[in-house]
């Protein structure tokens, strides 16, 4: 596809703008793009970096709280940072700050990372039974649930899992 505007170079760039439900589409070459008050101007309202994300995504979790509650005078008793300071950096002073200020970060942890708690990875050379107990942990809150839903079938099929998975490790470790 040829560009638009100088109909000469290949259209590398393609654009589209919706304004009141009217769809505009735009293939520009490189050159024409550039030139285009369009592509610049949401070039400079793209213009951020990660450490203004999680900030942004922290401080958006304060403005979501009544007006006139006010926050809490936080502080980490191990590297004495308060929470506002937190708000600002968008990085935690230490380890011990995560359970000072847990409350006001799960649920931003969880809507960026999924969760809260940390996953990682296992090594490896000897990872085989870090991931094995992981899977059996993961089993068995399926299994509790599969009971406390009166799933019966499903629960038999987990609890035959986990205990192969289980057999597995002891046949292993002899």
């Amino acid at each position: 596809m040829k560009c638009e505007k100088c109909n000469k170079n290949e259209a590398t760039t393609h654009m589209t703008k919706i304004v009141n439900g009217y769809k505009e589409e735009h293939h520009l070459c490189s050159e024409c793009a550039a030139e285009s008050p369009e592509y610049s101007e949401m070039k400079h309202s793209m213009n951020f970096s990660i450490s203004d994300f999680l900030p942004g995504m922290f401080s958006a979790a304060k403005q979501q709280q009544t007006i006139g509650n006010e926050l809490e005078a936080d502080i980490c008793p191990v590297c004495h940072m308060p929470y506002s300071e937190f708000l600002q950096k968008g990085k935690l002073g230490c380890g011990e700050c995560y359970s000072v200020f847990r409350n006001r970060i799960k649920r931003p942890f969880k809507q960026i990372h999924g969760t809260f708690e940390h996953i990682g990875k296992a090594p490896g050379r000897g990872g085989e039974k870090v991931m094995r107990n992981k899977k059996i942990s993961a089993l068995e809150s399926e299994l509790n649930a599969a009971v406390l839903k009166q799933d019966f079938e499903t629960a038999a099929k987990l609890r035959d899992e986990i205990k192969e998975l289980k057999s597995t490790d002891t046949n292993k470790e002899a």
